[in-house]
Order: C-alpha cells, then structure tokens, then sequence
C-alpha cells in the first residue's frame, strides 16, 4: 500500500470509530416512565423439572445447554408495579420456541404454535405483549415449545414498560448496528448503480461491483442477525435471511479474493471455492428441501469460516511480502482481512458465551461486528477514492498524449494530423463547408535576416491572429512550416471575404506596432459545392490551394513582396 494513502485510510478508521462512539454513549435515550427487566425470580420448570429463583440469564445452569426438539419450558413470575404507566407492554425475544403468555391464566399472546406443528422453521423473534393497565401483581407465565435442538443456552429478561419506551431503549441499545446495516445498505446500493455503468468497459472495476453487493448482504446479515426488524415489521423469515446472508459471506470472500489477487494455483483455488460454495448450497439445500434447517449445519459453516480466514490470512501475508498487486486491491485486502478477523474473533465469543466462559459478552459481540464491517466499507470507500483518482489521473495523461498527437508543438493550433481526420470526417456528412489555404510571405527572409526565434515568432503572432478571427466560427490547424488550414462550415463568400479582411486588418495593426519586419498572407478558399457532386475535403483543399498560390503570385509580382520581404 502506498504510504500516501495510510494516513487519508487511518483518519477514516478514527472517524468510524468516534461515529460509533458518539452513537453508543452520545445519543442518550431517557424513557419517560419506569421500565423494568424482568431478569430475577422466576420459577422455570423443563420437562417437568422445577426450578425456583432463576435468573434467565443463567438459563444454562438448568439444562446444561441441551435443548432438543419437543422440550417444554414453563416459566412464571410476579410482575412488579411501575406505576400508571400507559400501553404496558412486555418486549421478550424468543429463539427457536413457540410462545404462548398467559396473565393469570389468562391466555394473552400466542406465536409459533401452528408453524411448530407443520414441522417448519421457528427463528429468534422478538414479540411485543400487549398487558392490560392493571397487570401490577398479576402472575406473567411462558409456555415454550423447543423446535431446534441446542435451541439456546440463555435468555434475553423480558422488558416491562411503556411501549414508546420500551421502543426507543431498544433502538438505544442497537443503535450502532442499525447505523451500521443502513449505512453499508446505502453504499452498496449507491456504489452498485455506479459501478453497473462502466462494468461491461472497465474490467477492474469488477471487484467494486462485487464488493457493493457483498456490502448490501453484510447490511441484511447483521440487521437479522440482531432481530432489528421484527419488534416494528414480524416476518418470521428475518431468521432465515439471517442464515441465508451469512452462508453466502464465505463464498463472496473467494470471489472477492479472485478478482483482486493473483492465483498461482488457479485449479486448487478454484477447488477450494467450489467445495465451499457446493456446502452453502447443500446447506440451503437440506433447509429447503429436507426440513434439516440451517441452524443445524451451523457448525459446518464456523469450518468452512474458519478455513477462509486462514487463506486471507496467507494471501494478505504474501502479498505484504512479494508486493505484486496494485495499492488498490492492496487497500481491499487489507479491508477483507480486518473482516474477516473480527469475524473469527466474534466466533470465539460465540462459543465462550455460549458455554460461559464470557458471560455478557453481547456488547463485545456488536462492537467487534460492528468494527469488521465499519473496516471493511471504509477501505470499500478509500479504495473508490483511489480508483477514480487513478483513473482521471490516467485520463487526464491520456488527454495530454492525446493532445501531443494532434497539436503542433509550437503555435499550439491542431496539426497536420488532426487537420487530416477533420476532413475524413467532413467526408462522411453531407455539409457545404469552406476550406482556407494560408501561407505566410516571407518567412525564410524572417529567418535568414532576423534569426529563427524571429520567424518562430512570425509563426506565433500570426497565429494568434488566426484564432482570434477563426475560432469561434470553424477550425484552424497549423499543416506545415508557413501553412495554415481554416474550415469553415455553414458559411457564405460575403462571411468569408469579412473574416479575411479582419484577418489582414490585425496585421496591418501589429505591423504598425511592431514595424520590425512586415507581416502578410497569402490567402484561397473553396467550398464544397464548387467540386464535382462526390469531391472528397482533399479535392476541395486542393482548390483553395491553387486559389492561394495565385495570389501569392500576383502579390510577388504586383507589391514585390518578394523582394522587400
């Protein structure tokens, strides 16, 4: 990576880092009546096992982490009292479990019973439990059915309280990653319309393209991954998009690598991919299908992760020590590899958390999300930045060796070259254009008394001159040594003869200025319709030019011109 471009990078990073920040602790949310989170006391019973006092976070310790499907869970406490608060309600997320509430036997609420008993897939869903105004005191009892195994280890504390309140503490709580789903949402889908207009012209813009759309399935993962949707819009498949999003982030990782690296061995690189690839499609596949869901074959996919990271971590290592790949692809790498760090450092977690190594750790967990994905759309963004100004760096030098093919060095004024593909392309319309030939007298005698930087000078002048009659109405080139081309298009004589008396009328001007030598031309236009019906530009230059040369005769024989000159 060039060093250029470590600090613009590293200022990035910070100002994602205080941006998350600043959303974290900043955004303070105050409710407006008591909440409570509903964490201690309770009588959990699971398959008819009592157990009195429990805190849900410490579900585990009853049930040793191994729920199958079929396990009933029974569990009640005594709701306490807020206060009047208005539209009580209880938020509770539920995780592969039907839900049936009940306030003093009273049956309140029922999820998943239906779609439990067509044996298809319950997710993680948080559900809002509409309470009546008098429900201080009053008995809370969840009735649970398992529908996957290892369903869960613990359980988030149900929280009581106003709705508006309880609605804005968790969109408080979550804050950083619904900043972080629709920012890389919207630059996925921003980048993606760019990039869709110069995929098929430009080829390395290929991995941009791949690189917006894998941003777009980051944004859909980690917003069902932490159930963002379903407090405000159920869908019961957000738990699916989740699965579905995450299995395809190793396989965009492969893609993403083969875009931007230089394979050395393509067969064994490609067999690895596919075999990857193959697993995700097995995997939705038997979802789909066979009713074995996705949450079953996770662990395949923490493998297959896990082997990803380590071919990041070989490529990035080599391309750190060989250096054959361009800052560009260097900056997505380097993007890449923080991604997929913190997703294998989130795996840890993941499976501490789960057998209590790490208990509290879902503030970790975003936070170290949240950073791989920020990392990653950053040096997504940086490497933008580096392209397009790559490319109008490289289109600019185009523009200047573009410019030096068809500019004559001295007077600036297109060339021969240039005059040569005017008129090709005059051939091709059916235009009555004007063409004039014009040749400067006396330049040798310039050169031979004054000296060379004189006659350049002569040239310059003059040329000046031309431009500032010609050039807002046709086009001037220099096409030799004291030669000089004008066309003009959709003119008449009259505005010819008026352009060329102003012409010699700037340089009587500057002779009488400058009276050091004199400064004349020798002029002869033709049009079009002068020729035969099927003329070429060629044949009607010719013609002016033969117009020209007759002048010039008439000018060395009449003023002597070429005597005093």
């Amino acid at each position: 990576m060039n060093k250029k471009h470590i600090l613009p990078i590293i200022c990035a990073l910070i100002l994602a880092a205080l941006v998350d920040i600043f959303i974290s602790t900043c955004m303070k949310f105050t409710a407006e009546y008591p909440m409570a989170e509903l964490d201690e006391g309770w009588v959990i019973t699971v398959n008819g096992i009592e157990n009195k006092d429990i805190p849900l976070t410490r579900f585990m310790s009853i049930t040793n982490g191994h729920l199958e499907r079929g396990d009933n869970i029974v569990m009640y406490t005594t709701l306490p009292d807020l206060g009047d608060i208005p539209f009580p309600v209880i938020l509770f997320k539920s995780r592969y479990t039907t839900l049936t509430a009940f306030l003093d036997s009273r049956e309140i609420f029922d999820f998943g019973s239906d779609i439990y008993k067509e044996k298809k897939f319950l997710g993680k869903t948080y559900h809002f439990i509409t309470l009546p105004t008098d429900y201080a005191g009053k008995e809370l009892k969840f009735i649970m059915k398992v529908s996957e195994q290892g369903a869960f280890k613990d359980l988030n504390p149900p929280m009581l309280g106003s709705q508006p309140d309880v609605e804005g503490d968790f969109i408080h709580r979550h804050l950083p990653i619904i900043a972080t789903g629709m920012f890389l949402m919207v630059f996925g889908l921003s980048f993606l319309c760019i990039t869709m207009f110069f995929v098929s012209s430009v080829p390395d813009i290929r991995s941009f393209l791949i690189g917006s759309i894998f941003c777009m399935n980051l944004s859909a993962w980690i917003m069902s991954y932490y159930s963002i949707l379903s407090p405000f819009v159920y869908t019961r498949f957000e738990t699916e998009v989740e699965f579905f999003t995450m299995y395809l982030i190793v396989p965009y990782c492969y893609l993403f690598l083969y875009l931007i690296q230089k394979i050395e061995n393509k067969k064994l690189y490609l067999t690895a991919a596919l075999l990857t690839t193959g697993v995700t499609i097995a995997q939705y596949v038997l979802h789909y299908i066979f009713g074995i869901h996705m949450k079953v074959t996770l662990p395949i996919y923490h493998a297959a992760g896990a082997f990803g990271f380590g071919v990041i971590t070989y490529y990035l290592i080599r391309n750190i020590r060989k250096r054959d790949i361009s800052e560009s692809d260097m900056i997505q790498m380097f993007g890449m590899f923080i991604f997929a760090l913190a997703q294998l450092i989130h795996l840890i977690i993941y499976y501490m958390a789960n057998y209590h190594y790490m208990p509290n750790a879902s503030f970790l967990s975003i936070a170290t999300i949240d950073a791989g994905c920020l990392v990653f759309v950053v040096c997504q963004l940086a490497n933008y930045l580096v392209f397009i100004t790559g490319a109008y760096a490289q289109r600019q030098e185009h523009a200047s060796l573009s410019h030096l093919a068809y500019a004559d060095g001295l007077t600036n004024l297109p060339n021969r070259a240039k005059a040569d593909k005017k008129m090709e392309d005059l051939d091709k319309t059916n235009l009555d254009y004007c063409i004039i030939s014009v040749d400067l007298n006396g330049l040798k005698y310039v050169n031979d008394k004054f000296g060379h930087p004189s006659g350049d000078k002569y040239i310059t002048d003059f040329a000046k001159v031309l431009i500032t009659t010609f050039d807002e109405t046709g086009f001037c080139a220099r096409i030799g040594g004291d030669e000089f081309l004008v066309i003009l298009e959709d003119s008449t004589e009259k505005d010819v003869d008026a352009l060329l008396g102003r012409m010699n009328s700037a340089l009587n001007v500057m002779n009488a200025i400058y009276s050091e030598y004199h400064r004349s031309v020798a002029t002869g236009y033709a049009f079009r319709h002068e020729c035969a019906e099927n003329a070429t530009s060629h044949e009607v230059y010719l013609l002016a030019d033969q117009r020209m040369y007759e002048l010039k005769r008439k000018m060395h024989e009449e003023l002597g011109i070429h005597n005093r000159l």
